[in-house]
């Protein structure tokens, strides 16, 4: 297979992609492509090996695959506070048109996305229904508030045990209320992020979803989107349903 790395716009704005393809795509073009959503933040960062040998993975299988940052995180240009759940979905779809346009054999893709990023996926696959062949959600987010006060949690029990002190969690939510920038683990969480996450329900998103979707809870990996006591190189059995799916065809 080859990897590419490579920058792409949108509009004034540059976003890094690696586009995987294939061996033997000389030979014809990839049986399908994939578009890789990423989740937020920490996370992003914790399950990036993995994101890497799914990538890989999927090429060995056939798939012509992009990976990239969304503005805001990685390589990427905006900084994180200028980012939101709106502009993940204009990259995703972005990402998607770049893919179709580097793989002119394909005329739709499939959208994966792992916790926020299945959100992304589903949003994007909804926005533009001519370019989405399938969802994949891995570990989707049920509830964005809920997910926004899990991680708030976690932040200041880690800055708990780091200083011996951290501010209440209430005060942090009142000061998001108030249109206030608040820190969570070095990323500044906005007043619109938090809007966007508290109006964040995945229900809604799969009822609208208009192609198949298959969703794998996240219970049957380690997690390895946090820090753990090991590496994760990969999500064996996040990666298996999902190419088994893939292999029995998508309809």
């Amino acid at each position: 297979m080859s990897e590419t790395p490579f920058f792409f716009e949108l509009g004034d704005e540059r976003l890094y992609g690696v586009h995987h393809r294939p061996a033997g795509c000389s030979d014809g073009p990839p049986r399908r492509g994939v578009v890789l959503c990423h989740a937020l933040a920490e996370e992003k960062l914790w399950s990036h090996r993995v994101y890497v040998s799914l990538a890989r993975e999927l090429a060995r299988e056939g798939f012509a695959v992009l990976r990239f940052d969304c503005r805001g995180e990685g390589d990427s240009d905006r900084d994180f506070e200028d980012a939101t759940l709106a502009s993940r979905v204009e990259d995703a779809l972005r990402a998607a048109a770049v893919l179709l346009e580097r793989e002119p054999g394909l005329r739709r893709c499939i959208f994966l996305g792992h916790r926020l990023g299945a959100a992304v996926a589903a949003r994007a696959a909804r926005q533009a229904p001519q370019l989405a062949e399938a969802l994949i959600a891995w570990d989707p987010l049920e509830s964005g508030s809920v997910y926004l006060m899990q991680w708030l949690r976690s932040a200041l029990a880690s800055q708990m045990v780091a200083t011996g002190r951290a501010p209440n969690r209430a005060l942090l939510v009142k000061a998001l209320e108030e249109g206030r920038t608040v820190p969570v683990d070095g990323y500044g969480v906005t007043p619109r992020l938090y809007r966007e996450l508290a109006e964040l329900h995945w229900a809604p998103l799969v009822q609208a979803a208009p192609c198949p979707v298959l969703a794998i809870e996240g219970a049957c990996e380690p997690p390895f989107w946090r820090q753990t006591q090991r590496m994760h190189m990969r999500a064996p059995a996040m990666t298996e349903r999902s190419l088994q799916w893939l292999r029995a065809g998508v309809q």
